[in-house]
């Protein structure tokens, strides 16, 4: 296995995206190179492999942010608005009307942040509920989150494996060359 390069500016964009990095790793090299440190662990990684290929520094993508006030109280036919986030006195009011079990997973969350936006805490309560009453097996895991996918993957092919033999098997992953894995990591740039 090929041992993986420090991070350093003169390191070939490709070498770059071959290799794992910890976020606090890329957010050290940004700071390092006076680039924004700000943002995901995508978007670091984006930064800084551009700025490898091209030696510019691209500033932080700024997402417009909608100031909206939330309810303090919330019920059922409280509509959901652009803003909203996934606040703890909105998870106390799903628990309360749907129980200890609730959590934002990431339906609810894309649920509350975009798709329910105009439609009712009860639609999303009935959302919730589908989506517990029909299960579609395994649900996707973003992009982002290397490691869960890796573990569940792992799992997949190895079914009589420990999760110490999953645990011992990332390390050795995140420590070496991924062959054609790198890319996938990037974030996708809209058309300009």
């Amino acid at each position: 296995m090929t041992q993986r390069p420090d991070l350093k500016p003169d390191l070939r964009a490709d070498e770059f995206i071959a290799y794992y990095w910890l976020k606090n790793e890329l957010t050290a090299f940004c700071r390092t190179e006076g680039l924004a440190t700000t943002g995901s662990k995508q978007e670091l990684t984006q930064r800084i492999y551009d700025y490898l290929q091209t030696g510019k520094k691209s500033p932080a993508s700024q997402k417009p942010r909608t100031k909206t006030r939330m309810p303090k109280e919330f019920g059922r036919e409280t509509v959901i608005e652009a803003g909203w986030r996934c606040s703890q006195n909105l998870r106390r009011f799903f628990e309360a009307e749907i129980g200890p079990q609730f959590h934002f997973d990431a339906a609810m969350r894309n649920f509350i942040l975009q798709d329910g936006i105009g439609k009712t805490l009860q639609e999303a309560i009935m959302m919730w509920e589908k989506e517990r009453a029909n299960p579609s097996g395994a649900k996707s895991i973003d992009g982002q989150f290397e490691y869960n996918r890796f573990i569940r993957a792992f799992f997949a092919e190895n079914k009589n494996a420990t999760l110490a033999d999953a645990i011992a098997a990332w390390k050795t992953e995140r420590s070496g060359k991924r062959e054609n894995k790198g890319m996938a990591i990037l974030v996708k740039r809209e058309p300009n």
